[in-house]
């Protein structure tokens, strides 16, 4: 830890090792609930991450999709093969809703699985 020593001439700043083991001393090993707690936690964290993620790539095929069908309707620009554009939208989209089901699953069991131990 670094703290102020304002009689000092030399330095304003002085590391104090004593002062480190202390507080080191001082931290509490995490119990197996706290642990446990902490995983679930950590675990539901990057489920929704991922599923914020997903969402957005999801967002993004039916944006081209969209995108293109504005422009085989309205005549812009050369329109692409618009089919193949939805069906790449949808198939995402149901790859997203799987995969978010899914791990929706394994964090409603992780949380049961906890709530059992205490």
């Amino acid at each position: 830890m670094i703290y102020y020593n304002p009689r000092s001439q030399y330095s304003v700043f002085h590391f104090n090792p004593t002062i480190m083991s202390e507080e080191k001393s001082k931290e509490k090993e995490l119990t197996k609930k706290e642990e446990e707690t902490l995983h679930v936690f950590f675990v539901e964290k990057v489920v929704t991450l991922m599923t914020g993620a997903m969402g957005l790539v999801a967002a993004l095929a039916w944006n081209d999709a969209i995108r293109k069908l504005f422009e085989r309707v309205f005549g812009t620009q050369g329109a692409g093969d618009i089919t193949a554009m939805f069906i790449y939208a949808g198939v995402v989209t149901a790859a997203v809703v799987i995969v978010t089901y899914r791990l929706t699953r394994i964090v409603e069991k992780m949380k049961k699985k906890k709530d059992k131990k205490i």
